[in-house]
């Protein structure tokens, strides 16, 4: 199966905890960057809106 944009911000809705903690969306960005994936462009737990622009 191909993994598409879609598919990650799926993902990353689901896993999104209410209280704003970024935990499984870091997990979901730092594995994206590991494999030098660059496009859709998400943001790492570094940046302030990474949990709002990654979703």
């Amino acid at each position: 199966m191909k993994i598409k944009h879609e598919h990650i911000r799926m993902a990353m809705n689901a896993w999104a905890r209410p209280d704003g903690e970024k935990v499984p969306a870091a997990e979901i960005t730092r594995a994206y960057f590991e494999l030098g994936m660059t496009f859709p462009e998400l943001y790492d737990d570094s940046h302030p809106e990474a949990l709002a622009r990654n979703t």
